[in-house]
This record gives structure tokens, C-alpha cells and sequence, in this order.
């Protein structure tokens, strides 16, 4: 038996630490670009996994409203020590340009190439222009 996704986050790593920088019930999922098309601020895909024991891959991507395949994380070993051990996860994403913002956006999460949990959440415009990141 696998591990399980007990949650998954994908949020703006702005609006992440403005609203105390820790996963809670009040915390939306929710990405934000500047301009249609554009690039979307820098975010952050957080999760938890559970109820397994042993050692897996964990794989995750990106993927448009239509499907399209938009970024893919480097696989990653996961160890969950027991069957009551949260392993938590998080990792930043930035420089990811997309066409158009929209409430269908999905992360794909997988564990030993098989596809285990689908998260939407949705990319908008912001309201007011922010600086832009230096790179």
C-alpha cells in the first residue's frame, strides 16, 4: 500500500507569508500573473503525505485548463518512517508563463510513476501590478 495526499496547497508565495507563512483551513489555493499572457508571480506547492510506510518517488507537474503539460518537478525520494508520520513538502516555483488565468488549473501529484492525486486550483490577475522579482 502507498502513501496518501492528506492535503495539497498551491499558493502565492506572497499572499503565503502575509497570511502568517503555516498551512491552515483559511488558506486558499490561488496563483497570480500580471497580464494575460504573462508569467505568474513566484508560488509554492505544499502538501503532506501519509498512511504509508517505506520509500517512494514523488513526482509532480503542472497542467493548463486543456491539459497541456505547463512544468514538471524533478523527482524526489519521499521516506515515510510509519504508518502515523506526516511528511510535509514544499517547493517553489517561479518563471512559469501561462496563456490565460483561469479557475482550472491542476497539479498532478505521483508516486512511483503512477498518478495518485489531482489538486486545482485557480491562476488570476492581480488587481494592482506588483514589483517584479530580480533575478
Amino acid at each position: 500500500m502507498g502513501a496518501r495526499l492528506r492535503w495539497a496547497k498551491v499558493v502565492d508565495r506572497e499572499h503565503f507569508f502575509i497570511k502568517g507563512g503555516k498551512v491552515h483551513p483559511g488558506l486558499d489555493s490561488e496563483v497570480v500573473v500580471d497580464d494575460e499572457p504573462g508569467t505568474v508571480a513566484t508560488f509554492m506547492v505544499l502538501r503532506a503525505w501519509s498512511d504509508g510506510h517505506g520509500t517512494f518517488t514523488e513526482q509532480w507537474r503542472i497542467e493548463s485548463p486543456g491539459g497541456t503539460n505547463l512544468y514538471q518537478s524533478t523527482p524526489r525520494e519521499l521516506h515515510i518512517a510509519s504508518e502515523n508520520h506526516i511528511e510535509r513538502l514544499e517547493d517553489e516555483v517561479s518563471d512559469l508563463n501561462i496563456e490565460y488565468a483561469g479557475d482550472d488549473y491542476r497539479v498532478v501529484f505521483m508516486l512511483d510513476d503512477r498518478e495518485v492525486a489531482r489538486v486545482g486550483f485557480p491562476v488570476r490577475v492581480s488587481e494592482g501590478s506588483r514589483p517584479r522579482e530580480e533575478k
